[in-house]
């Protein structure tokens, strides 16, 4: 996962959200392992359901063995 890349993660898989994150990778804050998983922490944009991008950033912590890369 880099910086461009359109990723997508389960609900259970990130923090903190109420549906499947698909984002729109801005920055890679940090790296961190909680209960024995690795996890990402990022900066992006929301990836709408009719692909366009929601102008605001926003924080996400990611279950990095969850997540998909679905564009580079």
């Amino acid at each position: 996962m880099t910086v461009g890349d359109v990723i997508t993660v389960p609900e259970d898989s990130y923090r903190f959200g109420t549906r499947p994150l698909v984002m729109h990778v801005c920055e890679v804050l940090d790296r961190r392992e909680v209960n024995g998983a690795l996890w990402v922490e990022l900066v992006g944009r929301d990836v709408r359901p009719d692909g366009s991008v929601d102008l605001r950033q926003r924080f996400a912590l990611v279950r990095l063995d969850r997540t998909v890369v679905v564009r580079r």
